[in-house]
C-alpha cells in the first residue's frame, strides 16, 4: 500500500514539473521584457536639448519645464521615476519633483550606476531606494555636450508593479540577486530573505554597498530539501496561517523548486509550486484503502451494536416517562406562576401557583390571547408585547419585561393590577411550537423601589446644598490666590525699581554729558543768531536734535527694566526670528561688506516671545558687526547656527541653542567677566550704552532660557573660521517645543 502511494506521487510530480518548466520559461521572458524595455530611455533623455541646457546653465525656468517633462514621460511610459544628476552626484531635476519623496537635492554619487555613466558607460543597477524605500532597477546614461560628460540621465523601474501582475495561484516566484537575496517575489513576506545562510564577510560587503540600506536578512524557513532530478528538487517551508478562531499555527508546506538564470539582469528566477494537493491525493488513496478494510470490520460491529441499541432504547423510554412525571411534579409545586402558550400565543395551561398569584381560577382564560392576561409597562403596550415574541427567535433565548396581570372579576381585589416580572422563552417540541411564560410577584419590590427613590431624592437635595457651600468656599480661595499673585507681581516690580535706583548713577553720567553739550550748543546758537550767522546756528540745532535722539535711546533701553512683565510665551519659529532680525540688520551688514552665513530653512520652534527674541538677536548681530569693524582681520564673517546642546541629548526635556559667531578680535577675561553688567561696554568711546546685553539677558531669562559668551579658537566650531585666529561666540539656549 505504501509503495503504491509513492509511485503515484512521483508520477504526478513529474507531470507537474513538465508543465511548470514552461511556466518558468514564460515568466523569465516576461520579466526580462518588462525591465529591459526601459534601458534606452536614459539614452533618449541624454540627447534632450532641455536636459543639456539645465546641466549647462541651471536656469530655474528650464528646470521647471524639465521637471514637468520628466513627470509626463514617466507617466506615459509607466516608469517609476526619471531624473537628471549633475556631475557632483546631486539630482537637479526629477519626475517626482512635487512629491514628499522627491529626488531633487539628493546625492546619489555613491551609486554604481552614476559612477558607470560618469565613466562614459551605460549603467545598470538594482537596489532598495534610499529616498522612496521602494525596490527598483536603474538604467543610466551619460549626458554629453560635445565630448564632455556634463551629467547623468537615470530611469528607475519599480519592480513592485510587476509583482501584482505576475501573481499566480498555481505557483510562487522569487527573483534572486547573485547573493541569493530575494529582491522580488509574489509573496511579500519572502522579500529580503535568503536561500542560503550568508557569511559575515558577505553581509559586510552587502551593507557597505548600501544596496539594501539597513535591511536585515533572514534565511527562508526551509526545514527539508531533497533532490527530485537534475533540474528540480523538493523543499519544505514553515509557514504561519490562521485558524477559524483567529489563532496562528505553523504548517510545513511542500514545494517543487525550479530555477532559471537571467544573465543580462544579474538575477535568477525561482519557482516554488505547491505539491500539497498531490500529497493530499496520495493520502486520500491510502485512506480509501484503509477505509475499505475498516468498513468490513464496522459491518461486523454494527450487528452487535444494533442488539445493544434496542435494549438501550427500551430503557430510555422508561426513563422518559419517569422524567415527565418528575417535571410535572416540579411545575405543580414551584412558587413561580407558569403558563404555556400555543403557537398563536393563546393560553394553553397553567400551574397552581398562577391561580394563587391572581387569587382566582384561570379556567375561563384557557384559549384566550396572552394579551388579555398581561400588559407590559410601555407607552405602546401592544407593540411591546409583539416585540417580546419577535425577540424570542430561537430556543434557550429568554426575554424579560415588567408589567401587570389583570383579570376582570366581580371581586374588588381582582380589579386591581398585580405588578409582576415576566420571562418568556420558546420551546420547539417535536410536533409543535410552544411558549413558556414565568411570572414573579413584584409588589414588595415596587414598594421598596418607591422608598429608595424618596431616600435618593433627599440625598440629592443634601448634595446640592453641600455643593453650593463648596463653590462659595472655592471662590473665596480663588480670590485669595489672585490677591497673592497681585502682591507677588508688585514685589517683583519693586525689585525692578530697586535695580533702577542702583543704575541711576550710571544714567546720570550718561545724560549729563549730552545735556552739557546741548546747553553749550544752544548758547552758541543764540550768539550765531545775534550775528545773523544762520548756517552755524542751524548746525548747532541739528547737533542738539542728534543729542536728544541719543538721550531718548538711553532712556528707552531702561523701559524693559521698569515695565511690568507680561510676556506672551508661545511657540516661536526660529526661522521667523532669524529672518526678522536679518531684515533689520541687512543694510548694516551690506554697508560693512560682511559675509553672513545663515542656517538652512527649518521648522524648529522654541517657547518665547517673537518680538523680544528678535530684539535679542538684533542686539547680538549688531555687537558682532561692531566687533568685526574694530578688528584688523581681512576676513569679515558672521555665522548663525541652530543646534541641540550636547549636554541635553539624554534629558527628557528638549532644548535648542542659537549661536552667533563673528570673526572679530574676541574678548579678554576681564570683558567676559563683566559682559552682562548694565552700562559695561568694551566698545570705543561714544559707541553704545552698555545696556544691550544686560537687557538681552533679562529677556532670555524671562523666557526660561540662558545666554552666554565665549571666545572661539582657530577652527574650533566651524570650517568657516579655519583661517581666523580668534573670534567671539554668543549662545542663547531656550526650551524647544
Amino acid at each position: 500500500m505504501w509503495k503504491g502511494g509513492e509511485i503515484l506521487k512521483q508520477k504526478q510530480i513529474e507531470n507537474l514539473k513538465q508543465s511548470s518548466s514552461a511556466e518558468l520559461a514564460q515568466l523569465t521572458k516576461v520579466i526580462v521584457s518588462a525591465i529591459e524595455k526601459y534601458q534606452h530611455m536614459p539614452t533618449l533623455l541624454a540627447s534632450n536639448s532641455r536636459v543639456i541646457r539645465v546641466l549647462e546653465h541651471g536656469r530655474a525656468y528650464d528646470i521647471r519645464q524639465l521637471n514637468a517633462e520628466l513627470e509626463q514621460i514617466s507617466r506615459i511610459t509607466e516608469a517609476s521615476e526619471s531624473y537628471i544628476i549633475s556631475p557632483s552626484g546631486v539630482t537637479i531635476a526629477a519626475s517626482n519633483y512635487d512629491q514628499e519623496t522627491s529626488f531633487i537635492g539628493k546625492d546619489f554619487s555613491f551609486r554604481p550606476y552614476f559612477k558607470q555613466a560618469m565613466a562614459g558607460l551605460s549603467g545598470r543597477y538594482y537596489a532598495l531606494g534610499t529616498t522612496t524605500n521602494r525596490r527598483g532597477y536603474y538604467f543610466s546614461y551619460p549626458v554629453r555636450n560635445g565630448h564632455e560628460i556634463i551629467g547623468v540621465a537615470v530611469v528607475k523601474v519599480d519592480l513592485s508593479q510587476f509583482e501584482s501582475r505576475l501573481k499566480n495561484n498555481k505557483f510562487n516566484f522569487l527573483l534572486l540577486d547573485p547573493d541569493g537575496i530575494v529582491f522580488s517575489s509574489s509573496r511579500r513576506e519572502w522579500l529580503y530573505k535568503t536561500i542560503n545562510q550568508l557569511t559575515h564577510e558577505e553581509l559586510q560587503r552587502i551593507v557597505q554597498s548600501r544596496r539594501y540600506k539597513t535591511q536585515a536578512f533572514e534565511k527562508l524557513p526551509i526545514v527539508a530539501e531533497e533532490s527530485f532530478d537534475e533540474e528540480a528538487n523538493l523543499l519544505q517551508l514553515l509557514e504561519v496561517s490562521s485558524t477559524l478562531k483567529g489563532e496562528e499555527k505553523i504548517d510545513r508546506i511542500s514545494y517543487l523548486h525550479l530555477s532559471s538564470s537571467i544573465y543580462s539582469l544579474g538575477f535568477k528566477v525561482d519557482l516554488l509550486i505547491p505539491i500539497t494537493l498531490i500529497e493530499e491525493e496520495v493520502a486520500l488513496w491510502r485512506t480509501i484503502f484503509m477505509a475499505s478494510l475498516l468498513i468490513l470490520i464496522l459491518v461486523l460491529i454494527t450487528a452487535r451494536l444494533r442488539r445493544r441499541m434496542l435494549s438501550e432504547r427500551s430503557q430510555a423510554l422508561e426513563m422518559s416517562r419517569h422524567n415527565q412525571a418528575y417535571i410535572r411534579e416540579i411545575i405543580t409545586n414551584t412558587q413561580a406562576g407558569l403558563i404555556t402558550l400555543d403557537e398563536e400565543q393563546k393560553i394553553e395551561s397553567y400551574n397552581p401557583a398562577m391561580e394563587t398569584l391572581i387569587d382566582h381560577p384561570l379556567t375561563e382564560l384557557i384559549g384566550m390571547p396572552f394579551s388579555d392576561l398581561y400588559t407590559p409597562i410601555s407607552d405602546d403596550p401592544e407593540g411591546q408585547s409583539k416585540a417580546l415574541f419577535s425577540e424570542v427567535s430561537a430556543p434557550f433565548i429568554v426575554t424579560a419585561s415588567e408589567g401587570f396581570l389583570h383579570l376582570n372579576s366581580q371581586s374588588p381585589r381582582h380589579k386591581q393590577q398585580v405588578a409582576v416580572e415576566m420571562t418568556l422563552c420558546k420551546m420547539n417540541l417535536p410536533n409543535s411550537l410552544k411558549y413558556l411564560v414565568t411570572f414573579h410577584d413584584m409588589t414588595e419590590r415596587k414598594r421598596y423601589e418607591q422608598e429608595l427613590m424618596h431616600a435618593r431624592n433627599a440625598l440629592e437635595h443634601r448634595v446640592v446644598e453641600r455643593t453650593s457651600e463648596l463653590e462659595l468656599a472655592n471662590q473665596r480661595l480663588r480670590d485669595e490666590i489672585q490677591h497673592h499673585k497681585e502682591t507677588q507681581q508688585e514685589l517683583i516690580q519693586t525689585a525692578k525699581l530697586a535695580v533702577l535706583g542702583q543704575l541711576s548713577a550710571g544714567i546720570n553720567h550718561e545724560l549729563n554729558q549730552p545735556l552739557t553739550a546741548m546747553r553749550a550748543f544752544a548758547e552758541n546758537g543764540l550768539t550765531f543768531i545775534e550775528r545773523e550767522n544762520i548756517t552755524q546756528a542751524k548746525g548747532n540745532l541739528n547737533k542738539i536734535v542728534n543729542l536728544c535722539g541719543h538721550m531718548s535711546d538711553i532712556i528707552s533701553r531702561f523701559k524693559v527694566f521698569a515695565r511690568k512683565g507680561n510676556f506672551q510665551h508661545s511657540p516661536v519659529s526660529l526661522d521667523t526670528v532669524i529672518q526678522g532680525a536679518m531684515t533689520i540688520m541687512m543694510q548694516r551688514i551690506k554697508d560693512a561688506e560682511i559675509e553672513c552665513i545663515l542656517p538652512k530653512i527649518n521648522t524648529e520652534q522654541v517657547i518665547g516671545d517673537v518680538v523680544l527674541l528678535e530684539q535679542v538677536l538684533v542686539n547680538l548681530i549688531a555687537n558682532a558687526i561692531d566687533a568685526i569693524m574694530e578688528s584688523d582681520h581681512s576676513q569679515k564673517r558672521i555665522e548663525i547656527k541652530i543646534e541641540q546642546p550636547a549636554h541635553d541629548l539624554d534629558k527628557q526635556d528638549s532644548w535648542l541653542t542659537i549661536r552667533v559667531l563673528d570673526s572679530g578680535n574676541g574678548m579678554d577675561d576681564v570683558v567676559l567677566a563683566s559682559l552682562f553688567e548694565p552700562f559695561f561696554t568694551s566698545k570705543s568711546d561714544s559707541v553704545g550704552l552698555g545696556l544691550g546685553l544686560s537687557i538681552s539677558q533679562r529677556i532670555v531669562e524671562s523666557m526660561g532660557g540662558s545666554i552666554s559668551a565665549a571666545n572661539i579658537t582657530q577652527g574650533e566650531h566651524s570650517e568657516c573660521y579655519k583661517d581666523v585666529n580668534i573670534g567671539a561666540e554668543f549662545s542663547v539656549t531656550l526650551k524647544a517645543v
